[in-house]
């Protein structure tokens, strides 16, 4: 799934041929037909297998009621920013993906983006109704968090002309994962008049 995921990454389904990933996966064209049906098949395949794990952590901070509705949405914010850096492909793939309209970017937003926004929106509304933050469309905080948080580690040739270091260390992810979520939630908060 992984040398799917990385193969997508790189040219988007559509500029993926199925001869070059049975090149680099190491197996026959019938193989992959055989087990997935089609490219498309496999794409859907590596996709599920890389957001599963995400989506399970988000249903899990957005539902944990133990948590302060504010600290769930940072700790969810470091998970995002952390999963970019372990999974850098995805957002390439969704970079590729979110400029057309296809059954692949309705898949996702269907399966993994859409099912969790309820709960999301749920912890975001109580805060607003607090006065802890202000109200702010749902896709802008989904892009800062998904796309902004991530695009260090999905660019990483732009990242290290600008001096970071690739592949990063696990130190510097998570501080990196902490800053974004502090920029983002302060930004959150109410403008003081």
């Amino acid at each position: 799934m992984q040398g799917a995921l990385e193969a997508f990454a790189e040219q988007g389904c559509d500029g993926t041929s199925v001869r070059e990933l049975s090149r680099r996966l190491g197996v026959s064209h019938a193989l992959l037909t055989a087990r997935f049906g089609s490219k498309e098949g496999l794409w859907f395949a590596a996709m599920e297998h890389a957001l599963a794990a995400a989506e399970s952590s988000w249903r899990r901070l957005a539902d944990d009621p133990h948590l302060d509705d504010l600290e769930a949405l940072r700790q969810a914010i470091v998970y995002q920013v952390m999963f970019s850096a372990a999974h850098p492909e995805v957002l390439r793939i969704m970079s590729h993906e979110g400029a057309i309209d296809s059954p692949r970017i309705r898949y996702v937003l269907e399966h993994f983006v859409e099912p969790l926004r309820p709960l999301v929106e749920r912890r975001i509304d109580r805060l607003v109704a607090a006065g802890r933050i202000r109200q702010v469309p749902y896709a802008t905080v989904h892009y800062l968090v998904v796309q902004g948080g991530g695009a260090r580690y999905a660019t990483p040739v732009e990242t290290e002309l600008l001096g970071g270091s690739h592949p990063p260390d696990a130190d510097d992810v998570r501080h990196h994962a902490e800053t974004v979520a502090d920029i983002i939630v302060e930004g959150l908060k109410p403008v003081s008049r």
